[in-house]
């Protein structure tokens, strides 16, 4: 063929060529098709031995751990297009109705089984058609079927009348969701395969551990009868030592030697146990990524991050492959009967926030002079957040300083009109704005005090005249008081007091 007509053929369409069908290694009957995985077709391919997994409790709890740290996140609903908002929160609440969490963790069987199916219930629920419910059936009741070689496998389901090849199901009824279906496998591959054997192994050498605990934790009944003993004695014997014996049980005519060849080995024998704690690591490497375990220090660190990592990775693998399975049958089939929008569902896994430590970053950014929006303080630490509200009380106002005064009476400068705060950082906004009230009332007190001033110093200038001693003037200084005319000084003591009070019962500075 030439270049030219390489370049102009046209492609097959709706085609496949090396389907199953013609695969010369499987076996056709009746379109029937059988699993990939060799310990099903070695088993004949009863998948419930799977579940028997579950039993073990090392299987069952990092199963747990997988499939909870997915559920254990946030599922979101976003359109495709633009626009889809509404359609987007209206398909959120069918969702929610359904138990969508759980209907994720029964999905998510196929973690073991290879592959799992959930039954749609549907329903009439506002005048929208919506899952009532959708309900776990076990693997064992289906079959794929491939009638033609260009056609998808079909899901069948097996019946008392037809244990073969089953029945036909309805559309956009049932949920299939696979795991590792290689070699197009329509039942997919299960962690099953890699967790047999080293549970088959653990169980064996959990017998064994346990005989060996049985037989040197309690003595052995070692009787003796005579040769000429009867069949009716040593069944006598026999039943005597059964009766203190769990176990079993010696009996040996007398003048016989019995001995137990022993092992040379000094100390405790802990080969079952080594033997069940190789496996369980063996099965927590399978499930989760962890590596077998280390004995401490930074490298035991090192080791912890990493597995926390590699877990992260695994349980975003399952989680994209949950919403691939939803997204092309539940949620199309959704939308499409109710009339609602395209839209996807997903989970985000990533790794918990440390809130300590990014506190702390964004206290050191604050000192920078930066300032975190209400916005990003919700987003981050999340909602029921507000800044303090800062108490708004105007400052007393402040007279200017006249000329004249000593630079020690000297309590405020104002300048464009803006009154100067007199006790700054001080935690009793109300107290500075009284102290700067008697500051103010206070800045001309020369006046007040020249009624008293005036006679002491008419006195004082009698005495040097006269030439009196200091004794003498102050004989005379009781007699010079009660000359001395404070009532305007008083009054404006008083004055100053009154409105402080009042200042500080209102809580706002008053002019006096």
């Amino acid at each position: 063929m030439s270049k030219k007509a390489d370049a102009t053929a046209k492609p097959l369409l709706d085609t496949e060529v090396a389907n199953r069908q013609r695969d010369p290694f499987e076996t056709d009957y009746m379109g029937l098709l059988r699993s990939n995985d060799p310990l099903l077709l070695e088993k004949g391919q009863n998948v419930e031995m799977y579940r028997d997994l579950k039993r073990d409790g090392k299987v069952f709890s990092t199963i747990q751990k997988r499939i909870g740290a997915l559920v254990g996140r946030e599922w979101t609903v976003k359109p495709i297009a633009d626009g889809g908002e509404a359609d987007a929160q209206v398909l959120r609440d069918i969702l929610q109705a359904v138990n969508f969490d759980q209907l994720c963790r029964d999905l998510l069987d196929a973690l073991i089984m290879g592959y799992s199916v959930g039954e749609i219930v549907w329903t009439v629920r506002d005048g929208r058609i919506v899952p009532a419910r959708v309900v776990k059936r076990r693997q064992r009741r289906f079959v794929y079927v491939q009638a033609d070689e260009n056609s998808g496998p079909e899901l069948r389901l097996l019946t008392r009348e037809n244990m073969l090849t089953g029945v036909e199901l309805p559309e956009k009824k049932f949920i299939v969701h696979r795991c590792n279906p290689e070699d197009d496998n329509p039942y997919g591959t299960g962690l099953g395969l890699q967790l047999y054997w080293p549970v088959f192994f653990k169980r064996k050498g959990i017998i064994s551990w346990n005989k060996l605990n049985d037989r040197f934790g309690s003595p052995t009944p070692w009787g003796k009868y005579p040769r000429t003993a009867s069949p009716k004695e040593k069944s006598t014997l026999f039943d005597a030592l059964r009766a203190i014996s769990n176990d079993g049980v010696v009996m040996t005519p007398e003048g016989m030697q019995l001995e137990l060849l022993e092992s040379k080995l000094t100390g405790s024998v802990t080969t079952q146990q080594s033997l069940c704690e190789y496996m369980d690591d063996w099965i927590a490497e399978v499930v989760l990524g962890q590596e077998p375990r280390a004995s401490g220090g930074g490298a035991l660190a090192a080791a912890s991050k990493e597995r926390q990592s590699v877990r992260l990775d695994l349980v975003q693998a399952d989680s994209d492959l949950l919403s691939e399975t939803l997204n092309s049958t539940l949620i199309a089939w959704i939308c499409e009967y109710n009339g609602l929008a395209p839209c996807l569902v997903y989970r985000q896994i990533k790794e918990e926030e440390d809130k300590k430590a990014e506190s702390e970053t964004d206290k050191n950014v604050a000192e920078m002079g930066f300032e975190l929006s209400e916005e990003s303080v919700r987003e981050k630490y999340g909602d029921g957040w507000r800044k303090k509200a800062v108490p708004n009380t105007p400052p007393a106002p402040v007279p200017a300083v006249t000329s004249g005064k000593s630079p020690a009476n000297e309590v405020a400068k104002v300048e464009d009109g803006a009154a100067a705060s007199f006790a700054e950082g001080d935690s009793h906004p109300h107290g500075d704005a009284i102290d700067a009230l008697v500051d103010a009332e206070l800045m001309d007190w020369e006046p007040l005090l020249d009624p008293m001033i005036a006679p002491l110093q008419a006195a004082l200038a009698e005495a040097a005249r006269q030439g009196e001693t200091a004794e003498e003037l102050i004989a005379r200084l009781p007699a010079l008081l009660e000359g001395m005319n404070s009532d305007v000084l008083g009054e404006r003591l008083a004055r100053i007091a009154f409105s402080a009070r009042l200042a500080g019962n209102a809580g706002v500075s008053t002019d006096a």
